[in-house]
């Protein structure tokens, strides 16, 4: 008999084999270590073009005109000689620094005095710590958030007059009043005759001589003040056309009486050295008057200083002699003026400036700005990208600093600053605090040095025209030396040795408006890129591709295409991540890895660059200007786009995409904007169909209308070859080929696995369906045929039957399972129990029970193997038909019977007999995690492949836990054979081969004990992947053999493709889904992913429908799949080193446990 064997299949005393696979598997392990390196080697030493010379201004300094020399010799200069000659001259102010608390005075029942003693004004020993708020500056309401707490006064701009009714209008900012009222300042909102950013004196001119008007404006103002619990009012006419003083006195009077006698405050804003006022009488209808002491140069003058510190003197003065000092609060000026000059030194215009503008232009134009040590203002001057000379000046916080001296030093009741948001940022370190001499002693002078990057505005500043971005300067701090004239406390002199600032970014590009520029993100795609290609093609239209580095590696040909065709190619990431929300280091090697890749398949690198989710020409948020600032440092220019007709939303239609494109260039020429770039995408989402039907459409339009498709380098003035530059041939030219040829065997390894995988999808999906409807189908026979006992009811005509039990250390469970077996119901059977030589106490317990029932006989021999023990239990049968078991295993009482009715007299096609019945095995231990996984394993896939199988007739594992056979059938096919550890897997397929049918059972049940631990489980599926490629290989000369299409064409392509190449490609397909879903793929993929488990939790119902299980058990079904392939792919890959190493393998023994109860079905 065959089963004397002694070398199993794979065993070879020579070592060479195993020594062939090391060498071969360290010569692998070196190319892909050597890959690894060359890759990173080539990262360490990307080609970094420089950036060309990019059209712009040549900027160079311009003198200043002489207006300051001019101003020391004007009256004024002559008369005051400034701040440190007032202090030092003067006494020192005694009476403190803010009006002194009084009770309310009445005269005929009319307050004619109102308590300034407000809470809010004692915050601080200094007195009035006032400023005037906007709404139509962002910057002036994060100002007032900031600072509320070193205020105890704000002038907000809410009231203004109706040019067309002569009435009152009314803009309040809600947020602005709730900071207000939470910093427990006092409220008193301007009074304004602003309109459109003109002072319309005529408005006031008819208000105030017309008295009903007038009364109907003073009770509006009261009625809106009081619905708002507002403090009082500041009245701020400027440009009045009043003959006469008294007008404007009477109308403050009457104010003042009737808001006094709501216990409300008046105040007014005047401008010095201005006629329309008379200072003494409106100091009698006043609680405070607001000096405005800033303007002195202003949008209508030449250029000068904002508020030279002799004339902020001169105006104190001359208004201190008619209105007290308590009275009077001094404004400041917190921002500056830009005048644009031509050659000849005339302004052509003039606008302001905030601080945080002022430094930022002399920032973006490298202006010197220059601290006038006896104005205390600054300067500085610049050319700009037309040559057109500006001059700016401004003030800062030392400008700040020394006029506050000033004022507390005259007695002033307080300051006001002109405006929140507009102001240098240092003057909070003290503007709340008591300024005088004594006071600040202590003060921490160094605060000056310092000048934080600006925080109220994250808006941009650009200069320049188009939608190619450069970003030129950060939020950065700058840093200061100041001078501090220690007799005084007075800051004498500032050098801004570097400038603090915010986004700073040039744009570049053309001016022509006919010219339009095609670019495509996100690609190269296989499908969608071709077809935009050949239309660019046919048309004769260039365009610029910005790549995404992962799809690039996956479309080499692809990128080589682009570029040979005369298109543009731009840097989008690697794997297209939101660069503003990643590290940046992370940043960097998205960008590198992509430019890298780029030179090595073109040799050509690229400093053109778009950031995945930031494209907008004219960005306006930090996130949105990072990622331009990080690939600047890496010499990218970043395109932007004004066009942008949303592609990429799915279900766009091209009519839509078409009518959008025309529509945004409308609207970009009405707004005398180029608009030269737009927008689209050849990759990205589920389809591009729309984009690629919307191309030619786009191009044709705006031909027809004259307009011409260009290049970037054509909207920069420049060739193809700057904006990507050849890469050298320096040392590194040739590593970079070295890569290139890494990419290329990565591109075609990828794109061999990819098809792989999808070939492996279909192939599975096919095989279940395949394995659904044999099932289907062999259930259908079952239930037509119903087989019956062809012995009758008193067991005459019932064949004798032998019941081999092969043991070896079975002593927990041998007893049961004889005991379990003595209870069958087939009517001729006796039961064959052989000891392998077990060094338990197996063999003496079935002895010492059994010994007296003549249905079992018990043998010993010498330990051999399981086949060894089945054929010599198979010689001490005299039946025609043997039923196999395990000794861990009890069958239901049926089981025999069930599996014997199918070698009755059934004729089948050819005379074929049955040679073996596989019964069906289930897992009668489900006590763990690992043990219910078996069990769903066992029912969806090893029971219901044998149903599927029976079909057509290719089953080839009759298992060993149950079966039945033709004993003549065993002899004739070799019986049981030891070169394999399956041996009742190489039994069954030379069963086949011998054309014996092989048939399956689902009623013959048998509860088995399967592994409990995790060592056992590897130790059993070991045995058996091990054996069944033993096996395999034993029988490869029926590989699709056509002497028996069953077993050639159907079970064993199934054992070779199903349970060993494709579980060995595993962990590439689980690395390379983990990678589809960290870049943007994951809906594909979950789709593809999903349709799988839908088809595979489909014919798991059905398996368990069959069977009659419990559906609730499917539960475990989805973790079961996720786990059990790594599982079997460590099982495989013992057994395939195992098998190639050579060395002589044993069949082991399972720890049991005894944990299979008796009759049990369902756990």
């Amino acid at each position: 008999m065959a089963g004397n064997s002694t070398t199993q299949i794979f065993q070879t005393s020579s070592t060479s084999r195993w020594s062939r696979f090391k060498w071969s598997s360290r010569l692998l392990a070196l190319f892909l270590v050597l890959g690894i390196i060359i890759i990173v080697l080539t990262m360490t030493r990307v080609y970094t073009p420089s950036l060309p010379n990019m059209i712009g201004a040549k900027e160079k300094e311009v003198l200043l005109d002489s207006s300051g020399w001019l101003f020391n010799k004007s009256k004024i200069g002559r008369q005051y000689g400034g701040f440190r000659k007032y202090i030092n001259e003067k006494e020192a102010y005694k009476s403190g620094a803010y009006p002194i608390p009084k009770k309310f005075r009445k005269k005929n029942g009319i307050i004619v005095q109102a308590d300034s003693s407000f809470y809010s004004f004692k915050k601080f020993a200094a007195g009035v710590r006032a400023a005037f708020y906007v709404n139509w500056s962002p910057t002036s309401f994060t100002s007032l958030e900031q600072n509320i707490s070193r205020l105890n006064l704000v002038f907000p701009e809410w009231f203004f007059l109706d040019p067309n009714a002569d009435t009152l209008t009314v803009d309040k900012d809600k947020k602005a009043l709730d900071i207000m009222n939470k910093g427990g300042v006092k409220i008193v909102p301007i009074l304004s005759n602003n309109i459109n950013q003109i002072f319309r004196g005529d408005v006031v001119h008819r208000i105030l001589n017309d008295p009903r008007k007038r009364e109907r404006l003073i009770n509006d103002l009261l009625r809106q003040i009081e619905i708002y619990k507002l403090d009082g009012l500041n009245v701020d006419f400027e440009e009045l056309q009043e003959k006469k003083n008294e007008v404007l006195v009477s109308f403050q009077k009457e104010l003042y009486e009737k808001f006094h006698a709501r216990g409300l405050l008046v105040t007014q804003d005047v401008s010095p050295f201005n006629n329309d006022y008379n200072f003494a009488e409106l100091s009698k209808y006043n609680d405070y008057v607001v000096v405005m002491a800033y303007d002195q140069y202003t949008e209508t003058t030449q250029p000068g200083p904002i508020c030279h510190q002799k004339w902020i003197e001169g105006a104190v003065d001359a208004i201190a002699k008619k209105i007290p000092n308590s009275k009077l609060i001094l404004a400041l000026a917190g921002f500056g003026y830009n005048w644009k000059m031509d050659d000849n030194g005339k302004v052509i215009s003039a606008t302001s400036v905030s601080y945080q503008d002022a430094l930022t232009l002399a920032l973006s134009y490298d202006g010197k700005i220059l601290f006038d040590n006896d104005s205390y203002n600054l300067h500085f001057s610049y050319d700009d990208d037309n040559g057109d000379q500006h001059q700016v000046h401004f003030t800062d916080a030392a400008t700040t600093f020394n006029s506050m001296r000033f004022a507390v030093e005259s007695g002033l009741s307080g300051v006001a600053l002109w405006r929140l948001g507009s102001e240098d940022s240092r003057m909070w370190d003290f503007y709340d605090h008591d300024m005088s001499k004594d006071s600040l002693k202590n003060f921490d002078f160094r605060l000056f040095s310092t000048v934080k990057s600006f925080s109220l505005d994250e808006t941009p500043a650009y200069s320049g025209e188009g939608e190619v971005l450069d970003v030129i300067g950060g939020p950065t701090s700058g840093k200061i030396r100041s001078e501090l004239d220690s007799s005084e406390l007075l800051i004498s002199e500032e050098k801004y040795d570097s400038l603090p600032s915010k986004w700073v970014a040039k744009k570049y590009g053309t001016k022509d408006k006919k010219k339009l520029v095609l670019t495509f993100d996100d690609g190269p795609d296989p499908v969608y890129t071709p077809k935009i290609l050949d239309i660019l093609s046919r048309e004769k239209v260039p365009g610029a591709f910005f790549l995404v580095g992962i799809n690039a590696e996956n479309n080499i040909p692809l990128v080589k295409r682009i570029y040979n065709e005369g298109h543009e190619i731009g840097n989008h990431t690697f794997t297209h991540p939101n660069i503003a929300k990643v590290s940046r280091k992370r940043a960097i090697i998205e960008m590198d890895a992509t430019r890298l890749l780029i030179e090595c398949i073109t040799g050509h690198s690229t400093i053109l660059f778009r950031a995945p989710y930031n494209a907008d020409f004219e960005p306006q948020k930090a996130e949105e200007l990072i990622p331009v600032a990080i690939a600047r440092q890496k010499n990218y220019l970043d395109i932007g786009e004004s066009i942008d007709p949303l592609d990429w939303v799915p279900g766009t239609p091209a009519d839509s995409i078409v009518a959008r494109v025309i529509r945004r260039k409308a609207e970009m020429t009405s707004e005398n904007l180029s608009g030269n770039i737009i927008l689209l995408h050849d990759a990205g989402g589920e389809t591009r169909e729309a984009t690629v039907e919307a191309l030619p459409r786009i191009i044709h339009y705006f031909k027809e209308r004259g307009y011409t498709f260009t290049t970037i380098a054509d909207l920069l003035g420049k060739k193809k070859d700057d904006l990507m530059p050849p890469v050298p041939r320096g040392s590194g030219y040739y590593l970079l080929q070295l890569n290139y040829m890494v990419a290329i065997a990565a591109y075609l390894g990828s794109h061999l696995l990819a098809s792989l995988f999808i070939l492996f999808i279909i192939l599975s999906l096919l095989r279940i369906l395949l394995m659904a409807v044999f099932a289907s189908k062999q259930h259908s026979w079952e239930k037509k045929f119903g087989l019956k006992p062809f012995w009758l009811p008193n067991g005459q005509g019932a064949p004798l039957v032998s019941i081999i039990v092969p043991a070896y250390n079975e002593e927990i469970n041998s007893v049961s399972s004889v005991q379990n077996l003595l209870k069958t119901d087939y009517p001729n059977f006796d039961i064959i129990f052989v000891d392998d030589g077990s060094r338990d106490e197996t063999y003496h317990k079935v002895e010492q029970t059994f010994s007296n029932n003549p249905r079992v006989r018990v043998f010993s021999k010498p330990n051999g193997g399981k086949a060894s023990a089945l054929n010599y239990g198979m010689l001490q049968s005299a039946a025609e038909f043997l039923v196999c078991i395990d000794a861990d295993t009890k069958l239901l009482p049926d089981a025999v019977s069930k599996l014997m009715m199918h070698f009755g007299d059934f004729e089948y096609p050819g005379g074929k007999k049955v040679g073996a019945v596989a019964g069906n095995v289930k897992v009668g231990n489900k006590v763990n995690l690992l043990t219910r996984w078996q069990s769903i394993e066992y029912i969806s896939s090893q029971n219901f492949d044998r149903k599927a199988f029976a079909y057509v007739n290719a089953i080839t594992v009759v298992p060993g836990a149950i079966g039945a056979f033709r004993k003549s059938a065993i002899a004739e096919s070799g019986g049981f054979t030891s070169d394999t550890l399956a041996e009742d897997c190489d039994l069954t397929i030379r069963l086949l081969r011998s054309n014996y049918i092989v048939q399956n059972e689902a009623g013959a049940i048998a509860m088995t004990e399967s592994p409990e631990t995790l060592k056992m489980f590897n130790k059993q599926r070991f045995r058996w992947s091990f054996g069944v490629m033993q096996t395999f290989w034993k029988n490869r000369d029926m590989l699709f053999s056509t002497k028996n299409k069953s077993l050639g064409w159907i079970a064993l392509p199934n054992i070779l493709i199903f349970q060993y190449i494709i579980p060995s490609i595993i962990p590439l397909a689980d690395f390379f889904m983990l990678v589809g879903l960290l870049t943007g793929n994951a809906a594909r993929i979950g789709t593809y992913y999903l349709i799988f488990m839908l088809v595979d939790v489909a014919v798991a119902i059905l398996a368990f429908a069959f069977e009659k299980e419990n559906m609730w058990k499917l539960l475990w079904l989805i973790p079961q799949r996720l786990a059990w392939r790594w599982l079997m792919w460590y099982v495989l890959f013992k057994s395939v080193r195992r098998a190639i190493k050579g060395e002589l393998q044993n069949w082991g023994v399972l720890k049991r446990t005894g944990n299979v109860k008796e009759l049990i079905v369902d756990g």
